[in-house]
């Protein structure tokens, strides 16, 4: 007999601690340097530590359990790095020295005393009374070193599999207590992830992963696989047990096993008939009208008397049941219909053209409305996807830095702007912009901004000198005709279906195209396909678990009559409702955005949401706004409102 049981199942079952992912929040890591990224990653690390150290603490205290004395692993790219890293440490700069004695460098190199006096603490790493928290090393505690209080690791300038396989389940996985105690802090560890989250988070969704790796024999597959056709359906979440009271009540109906039965047949023949109503029709009034609610119900007692037992106790209780449908009936629909974000018609007349000539100007200052990045970070369960934290970070240091020549170097890459030419002006617009984020949130605040945001506020600085310079603006006279109170249901094809969460490379050949990705929450239908670029795929992932996004849609072809360029019909990629406001999303990749096409269905996006906003908000409805995001910029750590913010055009 062979039986193996894997580091998968053991993390399924318990035995071991729950690895979770650490990251800045809404930040491009790309934008930093090696050494400037080494730092925050270690500031950020030993913020974890701290966390946790209190988070133990609290939990010997509550529970009379023994004192776990947490460190911080930080894993080198080679002994000079480590060097480097060891005295960044024990600087002032770090934490204002207080980690200089509670730290130790091991590695090949180190000879005599020292060795021995490291390796002494680190062996004794465990004991309350040992005062080593941070322990560096390059490659060599990779066997004969166990312990079970490790709880922070900072991989820098490693590979993600590297770090998530022989670091993080080597080390950091073992239970102190020896088994889980309930208290989510206790039982986990960090991992600082940073510029690698999303290859970390890659990586532990694949299927040879550590979480799901076991013992699997794959069958020879058939590679020419048969598309299948699915429409899509809205999912009601009822509880059946309330909805069971309510129409006892109502019928007057004895309870018993039949009558159960019965009616949760009928109310189920209800959002069927009723969900079939709104597709039939497409357009339909926010309140269901008395003749179709009539026609509703008649269809289902039709189909309650084909059961002859059933048809006997609907005739026998005529009267109330009647009332109880046609109550269900109003209220099914209403459910229903608040499943859908309301989308406004529009009608459209092209007017023209007109020109505009460059002139010197002061930039309208108030689309420059940027905040510097929060402070935060976000822990990401590496074993369930949905499971994310964001805690409160340390500030980052900016010295050095020029944010007036940064901008300048974006805007010499526009090839309209001529430098010898407009040098002036440009330093004039540079200035007027520093000096606006400096006012509202000092230097650091305004260097925070333009280092996060250089490429957004260079492009919104080139947005108004172009309207000044020329600019060819197609004219349209548009109004609202209506509101579709429905969103339209899709006929899909795919080859195979996935988890929304999954990762659906490992085991599929085949595009991203052909996939249908299933169990979506707070999409208006539970399934959705993508595009070729994955960061649409990314951005579907962060509206499902964001706490700001109420629901989400991937519109289908003909749900907007947007036209541009001669009649071609704009197919926005997202259309986002949170508590205050619609959003029209399209995620474009950076080679495409000067794209001919893009820019002319961004600009009628654009007045879409203009003119909607306007009719929207003299009948009560919410406002709508338009994103135009770079697919680079949607990250896994990004939030929505941070999105929002950063991309919106109006």
């Amino acid at each position: 007999m062979v039986y193996e049981y894997p580091l998968s199942k053991a993390i399924e079952d318990g035995y071991t601690r729950t690895p979770f992912a650490v990251t800045r929040s809404d930040i491009d890591f790309y934008k930093f340097g090696d050494e400037k990224l080494d730092k925050l990653m270690l500031i950020d690390g030993v913020a974890c530590h701290e966390r946790t150290k209190g988070k133990l603490e609290v939990y010997a205290a509550n529970y009379e359990k023994p004192l776990v004395k947490p460190f911080m692993l930080v894993v080198c790219k080679d002994t000079r790095h480590a060097q480097w890293v060891e005295h960044f440490i024990k600087s002032d700069e770090f934490k204002n020295g207080a980690y200089r004695n509670k730290t130790i460098t091991v590695h090949s190199k180190q000879k005599g005393a020292e060795t021995e006096a490291n390796t002494r603490l680190l062996l004794d790493v465990e004991s309350p009374d040992n005062p080593v928290e941070i322990v560096i090393h390059v490659n060599m505690l990779k066997e004969g070193w166990d312990v079970n209080n490790l709880y922070t690791i900072v991989p820098l300038r490693t590979a993600a599999s590297k770090i998530l396989r022989e670091q993080m389940v080597g080390r950091g996985l073992r239970l102190p207590y020896g088994e889980r105690t309930g208290d989510k802090d206790v039982d986990a560890v960090m991992l600082t992830a940073h510029d690698k989250f999303q290859d970390i988070l890659a990586e532990a969704q694949k299927g040879d992963s550590i979480f799901k790796a076991g013992n699997v024999i794959q069958a020879e597959e058939e590679l020419d696989e048969p598309e299948e056709i699915v429409y899509t359906q809205l999912s009601l979440d009822i509880d059946q047990n309330e909805t069971l009271e309510q129409a006892y009540v109502q019928t007057g109906l004895p309870t018993s096993e039949e009558n159960d039965i019965l009616l949760q047949t009928a109310k189920a023949y209800l959002q069927v008939e009723t969900i079939n109503y709104i597709a039939q029709n497409g357009k339909v009034p926010f309140v269901l009208a008395h003749p179709e609610k009539k026609k509703i119900v008649q269809t289902v007692t039709q189909k309650l008397e084909e059961n002859q037992d059933w048809g006997k106790i609907f005739k026998n209780n005529e009267n109330p049941f009647l009332t109880w449908l046609e109550e269900e009936a109003e209220q099914t629909y209403t459910t229903i219909i608040g499943k859908f974000i309301p989308i406004p018609r529009i009608r459209v007349t092209d007017a023209g053209v007109e020109e505009y000539i460059f002139v010197d100007f002061d930039l309208d200052l108030s689309v420059f409305t940027h905040m510097p990045i929060k402070n935060e970070l976000l822990i990401q369960n590496l074993e369930d996807m949905s499971d994310r934290e964001r805690i409160k970070g340390d500030a980052i240091d900016f010295e050095g830095y020029h944010p007036e020549k940064v901008i300048l170097t974006e805007l010499h890459k526009k090839p309209e702007i001529d430098y010898e030419r407009c040098s002036k002006l440009l330093f004039k617009l540079i200035t007027q912009v520093c000096d606006h984020y400096e006012t509202g949130y000092g230097i650091n605040g305004m260097q925070n901004i333009v280092m996060m945001y250089r490429r957004e506020i260079a492009g919104k600085i080139y947005d108004q000198m172009m309207k000044h310079f020329y600019c060819e603006n197609g004219l349209f006279q548009e109004e609202v005709i209506d509101v579709e109170y429905s969103n339209l249901p899709q006929k899909l094809n795919c080859r195979q279906k996935v988890g929304l969460y999954d990762d659906f490379k490992e085991n599929y050949e085949g595009h991203i195209k052909s996939v249908l990705f299933t169990g979506i929450k707070k999409g208006v239908y539970p399934e959705a396909k993508f595009d070729s670029d994955e960061s649409e795929l990314t951005l579907a992932r962060l509206l499902d678990r964001d706490d700001d996004v109420l629901k989400w849609l991937r519109p289908a072809p003909n749900e907007f009559n947007i036209t541009y360029n001669r009649g071609k019909r704009y197919e926005p990629d997202f259309v986002v409702e949170t508590a205050d406001c619609c959003y029209l999303v399209e995620v474009k990749g950076e080679n495409k955005l000067t794209d001919p096409d893009v820019l002319d269905k961004k600009k009628r996006g654009i007045q879409y949401c203009d003119v909607s906003t306007r009719w929207c908000k003299a009948n009560g409805y919410k406002p709508w706004r338009y994103l135009f995001i770079p697919s680079k910029q949607v990250l896994p750590n990004s939030s929505f409102a941070q999105l929002a913010k950063r991309f919106q055009e109006q």
